[in-house]
């Protein structure tokens, strides 16, 4: 049997129901609550950052069914004296891997980089993903940063000025804490 022919096309900013659909299919598959995809997505969100003028979606269709996606930006953070085409989202239906669309959305995204004059296209692939690893590591993506990434609450916990909360009164609470619940224990005797 042969295999159907993956189509790709841009997806006009006035037409994103297709894409916002299998946008939550991806949020699903990563394990994501669908009440909170959904609710992200009917906030308008997602859709106004793919209206953005330096963001573009491509649909790839296989029968004429939406199978996967491409979201790429131009020259991500602007500091790149060259431009870049940076790969924000990629996804493909789990039914549908495996035959193509991957590579079908990344033909594009090189076109893309070609005609903005980019000589490296850029991913963030999740640390978690092996199979997106080695997936990228075959067409010649290579490791050149680690990207880390905190929780703004942790963040300022660990800012916080050390003399606020020192070591010392730390343990000075501990023991005094140990010493009322011993002094307590024994008044129960």
């Amino acid at each position: 049997m042969a295999r159907s022919m993956v189509e790709v096309a841009a997806v006009p900013k006035d037409d994103l129901h297709e894409l916002i659909g299998l946008w939550l299919t991806s949020k699903i598959d990563a394990g994501v609550p669908l009440e909170v995809a959904t609710r992200f997505a009917n906030e308008g969100r997602l859709e106004a950052a793919l209206c953005r003028p330096d963001v573009q979606a491509h649909l790839a269709r296989i029968d004429g069914r939406p199978v996967g996606y491409v979201v790429t930006t131009e020259n991500p953070f602007g500091l790149q004296p060259e431009p870049e085409i940076a790969i924000e989202l990629l996804f493909v239906d789990p039914v549908a891997r495996r035959h193509g669309v991957a590579r079908a959305l990344l033909a594009t995204v090189a076109t893309l980089a070609e005609r903005a004059g980019s000589h490296v296209v850029v991913s963030n692939v999740p640390t978690q993903s092996r199979e997106a690893h080695r997936f990228f590591a075959r067409l010649g993506f290579s490791s050149v940063i680690v990207r880390r990434v905190v929780g703004t609450t942790q963040l300022r916990r660990r800012l916080a000025p050390q003399g606020s909360i020192t070591a010392a009164a730390v343990d000075q609470l501990i023991r005094r804490r140990r010493s009322l619940r011993s002094v307590g224990g024994s008044r129960a005797s």
